[in-house]
């Protein structure tokens, strides 16, 4: 099992190497990630190539049973490379990214990526034959500062002829964008433009001021535009060696599509940060992106930077207490990840990072948070077959769509409105009743509940499978905002809920943005503040009905049962309290177990075991009992703050 931390020899003398080697060794560290942002060393002048320093510390790191996994330095190009080509990128406004931090390259510039190309295929060759190097990681980050999309020229004309590909005609392209609005045909694809700065921008606040096809195919080309750039690398490194090929997610990061981005990869890892300097997330909301992460491949991943001390650019986040690093690499393999690498081992002394504490502060003195992943590393060691390759029992699937992430964007339908924020909603309350719920876009038929809110651009072939997985019995929440639009982004001449509307047996007479929160009532009752449908059950039933407004006593949640399976139609956003109370009644209705736990408990299981896990400050006791594979003893359901339990066999 990887059991490492990110190691940046170059900010360290080298006469320091071997004793920070030597205390990776005593802290149980196997595994280092090295070389991400070292491009400058590895290529001080264009074509005049030196790894030595690198292979002086893979060498001394080995001699202490530490293998390597190295990073392409791509995310952070010389100036040499900068002032000589001119790679970097141009945002929607025109304006010129200089060079001076990370992640300025232009995926869509030839000199960019003959460049690229160049250094990759220089280190694969080099350490093609290092048995110490047992893994490679493309890049750093793809999409981070706001660097997918691109506006320059390189762009747009890679651009028309990514639609080119696409629509064949011109002709078509029109037609299917809906062009004649506004006057904005295109005669030709040399003429199309860039979804830049323009005259509707800024009239009527922030908002996306062009063509919804045009925003939408954009969105799609930029994420191909890095899903193709990683694959030229992983190409080239398949030449040279046959080691396991990741790059470094985000999470909810949704600029560029994880299903997309995964595809190439050998296994998924991505950058784990629950408190930094721009907040502390919800513990439900960490679960959601592992699991996010788990399902961009529907396989276990890599944490490749797990969060090992207080963590800011500026200003720091709150530093993590007592047993919260152990409760967090806990949390992370409770949902499929089977390798956890700390950022950094030892904080940096100067650049952006200064305030970014890893396992070591700044003088390399090991103190209470080195022992605490030292204590975690020798209990994983004891657990490693419960882990590497373990499998969680999914009895739900929450379906997240990057085009529906970024036509939610685009389309916001209501002021608060936010894609992301409804998944998470529906997330958040599987998780609170202990239900354990996948994210991807996998096979529906594994799953006995799927949620699929706000499913808005939706194909025709995309309908026939949902539809089929109803008829065989399946379970279905729809929401609002769901089944309008096509691939296109066109909304479909359709009564409301558009394509769904035959399963779900309901239409949406009309619907509100309300102004001030309306009550529900019904079989759940709690409030809605940000979307309403006005619901006519045709052959569906009426759970809720809405308590005020003019719409008081019309359908706002429905069922219906439609071949050997139910959907349910979930007309308005909901309340925490009113959202869980709805989940337990479907998951019932599905015959799906709910858990319920003390506030803050989460309980994950597995076939041959169940993971406890405490995100509260104090003592709990959770009411679970069982023996501990921890220590063989039995465990009395108590918990200390930030504890965690690990019990043999599923409850």
């Amino acid at each position: 099992m990887i059991f490492g931390v990110d190691y940046y020899p170059e900010h360290w003398n080298r006469d320091e190497w071997e004793s920070q080697a030597k205390l990776m060794k005593e802290g149980g560290f196997n595994t280092v990630r090295m070389g991400e942002f070292a491009w400058k060393l590895f290529e001080k002048k264009e074509g005049e190539f030196n790894f030595s320093f690198l292979d002086d510390a893979i060498e001394i790191l080995a001699k202490y049973g530490i293998k390597t996994i190295l990073g392409t330095p791509t995310a952070a190009p010389p100036k040499w490379l900068a002032d000589k080509y001119d790679i970097v990128q141009r945002d929607k406004y025109g304006r010129k990214k200089d060079w001076g931090s990370r992640r300025e390259g232009c995926g869509n510039n030839p000199s960019y990526i003959e460049k690229s190309e160049i250094i990759t295929e220089k280190m694969a060759e080099h350490y093609k034959d290092n048995p110490n190097v047992i893994a490679w990681q493309i890049d750093n980050e793809f999409g981070c500062h706001g660097s997918t999309r691109c506006y320059c020229e390189h762009c747009r004309k890679a651009f028309a002829k990514w639609l080119e590909k696409r629509y064949q005609t011109i002709e078509n392209l029109n037609e299917k964008w809906g062009s004649v609005f506004w006057s904005l045909n295109y005669d030709s694809f040399e003429d199309i433009i860039l979804p830049k700065y323009n005259s509707c921008e800024g009239t009527y606040g922030d908002l996306w001021s062009h063509n919804p096809a045009l925003d939408l195919e954009f969105r799609r080309f930029s994420s191909d535009t890095w899903v193709n750039y990683q694959k030229m690398q992983i190409d080239i490194l398949r030449k040279y060696t046959d080691n396991p090929i990741t790059h470094n997610l985000m999470g909810h990061f949704s600029d560029i599509s994880a299903y997309d981005l995964s595809k190439d990869l050998d296994f998924v890892s991505w950058d784990n940060y629950p408190d930094n300097q721009w907040g502390t997330s919800e513990y439900e909301y960490v679960s959601m992106a592992h699991e996010n992460m788990r399902g961009a491949k529907n396989k276990n991943f890599v944490v490749m930077e797990e969060q090992a001390g207080p963590a800011g650019w500026d200003i720091l986040g709150s530093t993590p207490r007592p047993n919260q690093l152990r409760l967090w690499t806990y949390q992370a393999i409770a949902h499929g990840c089977e390798g956890v690498v700390y950022f950094r081992f030892r904080t940096a002394l100067f650049g952006m990072e200064q305030y970014w504490y890893g396992v070591l502060d700044h003088d390399g003195v090991p103190r209470r948070r080195f022992y605490e992943i030292q204590k975690t590393g020798h209990e994983l060691q004891k657990l490693e077959k419960y882990i590497v390759g373990s499998k969680n029992k999914y009895d739900a699937l929450l379906v997240k769509s990057y085009d529906n992430v970024w036509g939610h964007d685009i389309k916001r339908h209501a002021q608060n409105y936010n894609y992301e924020n409804h998944l998470y909603s529906f997330y958040k309350a599987n998780c609170d009743l202990n239900i354990n719920t996948a994210v991807s876009n996998g096979k529906y038929e594994d799953y006995k509940i799927v949620y699929m809110p706000a499913y808005n651009i939706v194909t025709d072939a995309e309908t026939e499978k949902i539809k089929e997985y109803v008829k065989n019995g399946g379970t279905l929440v729809l929401t609002f905002r769901s089944g309008t639009r096509d691939e296109y982004n066109r909304v479909r001449p359709m009564a409301l809920p558009g394509v769904f509307k035959e399963i779900a047996g309901i239409e949406a007479v009309e619907f509100d943005a309300p102004r001030k929160p309306v009550k529900i009532c019904g079989e759940v009752s709690g409030s809605a503040e940000i979307w309403c449908d006005i619901i006519k059950p045709d052959t569906a039933k009426t759970i809720c009905t809405y308590g005020s407004e003019y719409y008081k006593g019309e359908s706002a949640v429905t069922v219906n049962e439609y071949g050997k399976g139910r959907v349910y139609y979930v007309g308005c956003d909901l309340d925490n309290d009113a959202m869980k109370e709805l989940v337990r009644i479907i998951a019932k209705s599905a015959n799906v177990e709910t858990v319920d736990t003390p506030n803050g408990v989460e309980v994950v299981k597995r076939d041959d075991c169940t993971i406890i896990l405490n995100h509260n400050e104090n003592e709990v006791d959770t009411k679970i009992k069982g023996v501990s594979l921890f220590d063989g003893l039995e465990f009395n359901g108590v918990l200390d703050g930030y504890g965690v339990q690990f019990l043999e066999g599923s409850i």
